[in-house]
């Protein structure tokens, strides 16, 4: 008799779970359960269906051809309880029919859910939160209208930026309202949060830090917004606000069957094969906490990259596999229009507060030799232990290959690699892609001089 294995949720999480488990069992009864009217969609890719760089909505939703695989896809349901006990899942469609299904193994691909403080006027017309499809579709026609001139965008995380920058190319007047002292708080350090403010102010989005929304005004749409601080309060026209406020694990499901939530992090405990505290129940996504690779410490990561990864295994396992989530640095980019920002492991902030002793090196430098057209600059902060010159993180900022050097630190942090082990790697090298000395071997090498000063100094 094949196994039966019931997924609940299909993002980017649930998708590669279910794929997983059909390629370690080929017999398995594998059933999905989602409340979306579509397979699935790319949530990262959002941002440019609101700016018009992607056509369509219908540009980021995916036709999965799950019957293809066998596996069986139960749209538009809503999961109202699962019976740990019976092993049984019990879900209602929308249009009322309530239906079960049994399993041997179930996996929570459960996500979050938006986080949007209580504003008053949160809920005017042209008043948004961006979490689905249908959210950017909505935005975007609202967007589109002629009379929509002035744009507030509240939150000035990575996809608060993401949006601000794309509604600018539309040539809105676009204002990002961050109620901490920086973008990205608690991710960036505060210096690079500057570089990233004077991109976006060179073109033309209005930034406005350290400011809290009071009130959303109008009638039946949004006419107005009231921000402010302790000492200091303003109104400004605002056609149509986006509340990028952040998101937060989505665990009812999970504290109703009784699972482990992580007392800080409000996440569902999972092990290194992503098994939750009752057995045969797995978990991936942004619902989980998880191993940081960097600090050794539990944490979120709530990122589609990781969350693909997790369920990986969380699939494969469920199907009768033996893989093992070793963890995550946390590497991300954030994009524009005109530049890209990325980072992985520690920023310097982070690991002092931490009480770890690091040097640092930041410096810009070309990503192909001077003498190549279009030879363009990247700065890049790298972040090392004193002692032993561990790598612990990176910042980078630029038009071009931000990814690629955020992935060799990604490498590196995984690895346990050194600054004195970036000296050593064969990068290739041709002047049509590529300078002779890579930006990371520079800024490597600023770090390993500055930690052999130190060693010179403490023999004295």
């Amino acid at each position: 008799m094949s196994q039966k294995i019931v997924i609940i949720g299909n993002g980017p999480a649930g998708m590669s779970a279910a794929g997983a488990a059909r390629l370690a069992n080929r017999t398995a009864e594998i059933t999905v359960i989602d409340s979306k009217d579509y397979d699935t969609y790319h949530p990262c890719a959002m941002p440019f269906v609101i700016g018009g760089y992607l056509p369509d909505i219908d540009s980021i939703i995916e036709d999965l051809n799950y019957e293809r695989s066998k596996i069986t896809l139960h749209k538009n349901s809503i999961v109202e309880k699962v019976d740990t006990e019976k092993k049984k899942v019990y879900y209602k469609h929308k249009n009322g029919e309530e239906s079960s299904t049994e399993y041997e193994k179930l996996v929570l691909c459960i996500g979050s859910c938006v986080f949007v403080p209580p504003i008053p006027g949160r809920d005017l017309g042209n008043a948004f939160s961006l979490k689905f499809a249908e959210d950017a579709a909505a935005i975007k026609q609202a967007a589109d209208a002629k009379e929509v001139k002035n744009v507030v965008v509240i939150g000035g995380s990575a996809i608060g930026i993401e949006v601000a920058s794309e509604l600018v190319h539309l040539g809105k007047k676009v204002t990002i309202i961050e109620m901490q002292p920086q973008l990205m708080p608690f991710k960036i350090s505060g210096g690079f949060a500057k570089l990233v403010k004077e991109n976006l102010e060179e073109t033309g989005l209005i930034v406005k830090t350290e400011m809290m929304v009071k009130e959303i005004i109008g009638k039946d749409k949004v006419q107005k917004i009231k921000y402010g601080s302790k000492d200091f309060e303003e109104t400004i026209d605002a056609d149509l606000v986006v509340l990028a406020t952040g998101v937060r694990p989505n665990v009812e499901l999970a504290k109703a069957m009784n699972l482990k939530i992580h007392d800080k992090f409000k996440a569902i405990v999972v092990n290194d094969k992503m098994e939750t505290s009752i057995k045969d129940i797995y978990a991936a996504g942004d619902c989980v906490v998880v191993n940081n690779l960097v600090t050794n410490s539990t944490s979120l990561a709530m990122l589609a990259g990781p969350a693909v990864r997790q369920a990986r295994i969380a699939g494969i396992n469920a199907a009768g596999g033996k893989g093992i989530y070793p963890g995550s640095v946390n590497s991300f980019i954030v994009s524009s229009r005109t530049f890209y920002v990325g980072l992985a492991g520690l920023n310097d902030e982070q690991a002092k507060e931490r009480g770890i002793e690091v040097v640092t090196a930041k410096l810009s430098a070309p990503i192909r030799p001077h003498y190549m057209p279009e030879s363009k600059e990247i700065t890049i902060k790298l972040i090392a232990q004193a002692n032993d010159g561990k790598i612990l993180g990176v910042e980078v900022i630029g038009e071009e290959k931000i990814d690629e050097n955020v992935n060799y630190v990604a490498f590196a942090l995984q690895t346990g690699l050194t600054v004195y082990d970036i000296m050593d790697i064969d990068f290739c090298y041709a002047p049509a892609v590529s300078e002779t000395i890579y930006p990371l071997v520079k800024v490597a090498d600023v770090c390993i001089r500055k930690i052999e000063r130190k060693k010179a100094k403490a023999k004295k």
